[in-house]
């Protein structure tokens, strides 16, 4: 899991402290302001886990699947807690942590720092937000949907490009400090949608970049906007993620290349920012129902 356990100490242990030796997935995905984990082994680790208090911020846990149990213990008593599909825990790493751990072992987690969680507060105008509120076996299928994206694999490949992750990250960030934040939202609720000037700007920043190395701060910046409030208009606008539109302006220029060129398959791959065929390949099935080349061949006459 995620706490260093006092037994086994000649096993290796990764820099949350779960045992390297056990674990069957073991995936880390550095975004923006946030580290992000997936952890998982057939079963909990036996024994009482500890975890001395630091300063390097918070930690939240949340399952992937149901049946986890965990006891953790406070200075004059204990709490158990079952954790189902979806449900989160929060706390801070300035608190030690003792737990016993039970039954399954499926977690997707993040890490945030005090600094982080500064500039999340700040860029997402949610007043007094300082600190994060410790909770146990809280159900947040929201987070879930997220964090479940971030580490979905197709056919076990992942197609994540640099602006899939730093949106997600965004939209986690702000989600995580909404949702369990100590101070109150401002700016966070209110819509508004993007000027047509700006929808010009994006256009040509993603046309230019189609392989997906922007991020969501160019986006932003583009406009004159925070990335959390640039979000919130992109989706007002535009009616999808900036990712989803990417995806989007991919697939059309690689349809006008197979429609009005001979360009082979793979350069078209390319030119359109996809990783390699096999991901144009997917992406484009997913979109049009067939294949390019198919897709292609119909179109000859």
């Amino acid at each position: 899991m995620t706490d260093v356990s006092s037994i086994a100490a000649t096993k290796r242990h990764d820099s949350l402290g779960c045992s390297m030796d056990r674990l069957e997935d073991d995936r880390t995905i550095e975004g923006r302001d946030l580290t992000f984990y997936r952890k998982r082994s057939a079963a909990a680790p036996p024994g009482r886990v500890t975890t001395p208090a630091t300063g390097r911020g918070y930690l939240v846990g949340l399952s992937a699947a149901g049946g986890h149990r965990r006891r953790i213990f406070k200075e004059h008593h204990s709490n158990l807690h079952d954790f189902e599909q979806n449900a989160v825990y929060l706390r801070n790493f300035a608190d030690d942590y003792r737990a016993d751990l039970s039954g399954s072992f499926d977690f997707m987690l993040l890490e945030i720092n005090h600094n982080a969680l500064e500039r999340i507060a700040d860029a997402g105008d949610f007043k007094g937000v300082g600190e994060l509120r410790s909770i146990a076996a809280y159900p947040d299928p929201v987070l879930g949907g997220m964090l479940g994206a971030l580490f979905a694999t197709v056919d076990g490949c992942a197609d994540r490009s640099a602006l899939f992750v730093d949106q997600l990250s965004v939209a986690i960030g702000v989600h995580v400090v909404q949702q369990y934040g100590n101070g109150r939202g401002g700016a966070a609720t209110s819509a508004r949608r993007l000027s047509s000037r700006c929808q010009v700007k994006i256009k040509d920043l993603v046309q230019s970049q189609l392989n997906g190395d922007l991020t969501v701060d160019q986006l932003a910046s583009a406009c004159n906007l925070s990335p959390a409030i640039f979000l919130r208009a992109f989706r007002e606008t535009m009616g999808k993620t900036p990712h989803r539109w990417l995806q989007q302006q991919r697939i059309e220029k690689a349809v006008d290349l197979l429609q009005f060129s001979q360009t082979p398959l793979s350069e078209i791959a390319s030119l359109c920012g996809f990783s390699d065929q096999s991901h144009f390949t997917r992406a484009f099935v997913k979109a049009m129902g067939n294949t390019p080349g198919a897709w292609r061949r119909s179109r000859q006459f």
